[in-house]
């Protein structure tokens, strides 16, 4: 189970849901995998590590710039 501590504090960085879903979700992969915390993680499960950093500002969403346009044909 997770802290909804967290979970409240990333929803007001990633107010989107599915986005914030989404993220939480890569993240954690990456951890599981062996990637190290980019925050203080002792003591705190894969998703509670994942939300803390993106309440914190160390992980956000990225879009990518697609070319739309004349940037297609330049």
């Amino acid at each position: 189970m997770f802290d909804s501590r967290y979970l409240n504090e990333a929803l007001e960085v990633v107010p989107q849901k599915y986005l914030l879903a989404k993220l939480v979700t890569m993240r954690m992969r990456q951890l599981v995998d062996g990637a190290d915390p980019l925050v203080d993680a002792e003591g705190l499960e894969y998703i509670d590590t994942a939300l803390k950093e993106i309440s914190e500002g160390m992980i956000a969403p990225y879009k990518e710039e697609i070319p739309t346009g004349e940037d297609l044909f330049s």
